[in-house]
């Protein structure tokens, strides 16, 4: 199977690089894994399952370890577990032609992530048990692992009894997508933020290297391309890609890494950028639709690409999934502009908006404070209308990655300013 694949992967990539992009003809859509019934769980179950018996789960967890180092804290983090996740969800569609990995948003779930639906017993599972935290409820339940050692799936939730510290609010996702013009600053703020605080706070085999032996794993990183996505729909980002790259400057001509236990046959970065085509051949169900013919695209003197106009989405100005309060979002911040000037920085999108005229009644709640900690130091407002900060990042993290801890720490200081901000004004979340 493994060889049939990289057989398609490579006959794909020659095609694409001489014919140029090559349109999707049948597209799927990854639904909001809050929308599966019981049903759609057992399905999920019963796909994989089927991997789990054919060892799987190991070939892509070898994978994703062996190219740790280049992807995170790289540019190549979108494109790699774009490509990743895709790779996985065409192998499950050979067991079920209908699967697609659905995508969990934890932003609907950021404040007490242990209650979440995601994590019943009919789902995902929960905590570990044991000495050993092993996984003895939900769709993996009672799984054994043959990498990087024979071993029981584990998870270990991150307060240390039964409950996870808080992960991050939608709000500050579309905070990202508006203000960071540079590919470079939105994938180190998704890093050090929703990306870190999902597996770091569900632990266990989630925390390592090794973390595609969960299954939340790609429903995590769906979540991420779907952000990347929304983020993508900005005027003049579609083909943005900066930052380090596998030699020097990153650049679209760059090799996705790979590993041969799960080849995508030297496939460019370029070739991954735009949904529906070059066989990514999906789109999720609270996000842009792809466009219907491939962007044009030229260079300017500077060599950077630049888009033909194209038309403006709106529902890009939020990263939330939950697409019916968008209009709530951000009619709520355009209004807590006028009380917290410091918003405009994070914001800049809704800023430039003309005044609603929507007639939604403020709320004053007075103001609110709390201390910006994490981990020992959290305290949970007690007004229920306040955001929650999120826990710190745990250093061990930090040091896995290889990343500048001033840089995390600056990026989870900015996350409390700009909660502080929102809690201080008028703005009630609508999620």
């Amino acid at each position: 199977m493994a060889f049939k694949l990289l057989v398609i992967a490579l006959a794909s990539a020659a095609l694409v690089s001489a014919q140029g992009p090559v349109q999707c003809e049948d597209m799927r859509v990854r639904r909001s894994a809050h929308s599966l019934t019981d049903s759609d769980w057992q399905n999920v179950q019963r796909v994989l399952s089927q991997l789990h018996r054919d060892g799987q789960f190991g070939r892509f967890a070898r994978t994703h370890d062996a190219v740790f180092d280049n992807v995170h804290g790289h540019s190549a983090f979108f494109p790699f577990h774009r490509r990743f996740v895709l790779e996985f969800e065409n192998l499950c569609r050979q067991i079920d032609p209908t699967f697609t990995v659905p995508y969990w948003d934890t932003t609907r779930d950021y404040r007490t992530p242990e209650s979440s639906p995601i994590l019943s017993d009919w789902a995902l599972g929960g905590n570990g048990e044991g000495p050993d935290q092993c996984l003895q409820s939900g769709i993996q339940g009672n799984w054994t692992l043959g990498f990087p050692n024979w071993h029981c799936l584990k998870r270990r939730f991150s307060g240390g009894d039964g409950t996870i510290l808080p992960w991050v609010p939608a709000e500050l996702m579309s905070s990202f997508i508006q203000k960071d013009d540079r590919l470079s600053d939105f994938r180190e703020h998704i890093e050090f933020s929703i990306h870190g605080a999902t597996h770091i706070g569900l632990g266990g085999d989630a925390g390592t290297r090794h973390a595609p032996n969960d299954f939340f794993f790609y429903m995590h990183h769906a979540n991420i391309d779907r952000l990347w996505w929304q983020w993508q729909n900005n005027p003049g980002r579609l083909f943005q890609y900066n930052g380090p790259g596998s030699n020097g400057e990153a650049q679209l001509s760059d090799v996705i890494p790979e590993d041969r236990a799960v080849s995508f046959g030297n496939q460019a970065v370029g070739s991954v950028m735009i949904l529906g085509f070059n066989g990514m051949c999906y789109y999720y169900d609270s996000a842009p639709v792809p466009p219907g013919r491939y962007p044009g695209e030229s260079s300017d003197e500077s060599g950077r690409m630049k888009l033909t106009p194209k038309r403006h989405i709106p529902v890009s100005l939020s990263g939330s999934s939950n697409v019916a309060n968008h209009g709530l979002e951000i009619e709520r911040i355009h209004m807590a502009l006028d009380e917290q000037a410091g918003l405009k920085e994070f914001f800049p999108k809704v800023a430039q908006l003309e005044p609603s005229r929507m007639g939604i009644v403020p709320h004053r709640p007075g103001a609110r404070s709390n201390k910006c900690g994490g981990g020992s130091e959290y305290r949970k407002p007690s007004t229920k209308h306040a955001l929650v900060y999120p826990a710190r990042m745990a250093q061990n993290w930090v040091k896995m990655h290889g990343f500048v801890p001033e840089r995390v720490e600056k990026v989870y200081r900015d996350a409390c300013r700009l909660i502080d901000l929102l809690n201080n004004s008028t703005y009630v979340s609508p999620y």
